[in-house]
């Protein structure tokens, strides 16, 4: 009778990644992802813009979001060396 080994992740040299963090870190990337496409919708509507005022103020929300999107990215990737470490 052949009966088939279930291994662990870890056990097969892959580091094992819980469920919770897998979930941060799609959440992370979702809210990344928000972020970026809301920047987007903001720059093609600041394109129609004729208040210069407000269109700057608008960009630098554009580039904030795009900033955050960057630090929330980096923010995923610590997080699963963090787990990697614990594991």
């Amino acid at each position: 009778m052949n009966v088939l080994k279930c291994l662990p992740i870890a056990d097969e040299g892959r580091p094992r990644v819980t469920r919770a963090t897998r979930n941060l870190r799609k959440t992370l990337d979702s809210v990344a992802d928000n972020n970026e496409t809301a920047a987007f919708d903001l720059m093609r509507a600041v394109e129609k813009l004729g208040d210069e005022v407000l269109r700057q103020r608008l960009l630098n929300t554009i580039h904030r979001l795009n900033q955050d999107a960057h630090e929330l990215r980096e923010a995923r990737d610590s997080v699963e060396q963090v787990s990697v470490r614990l594991a």
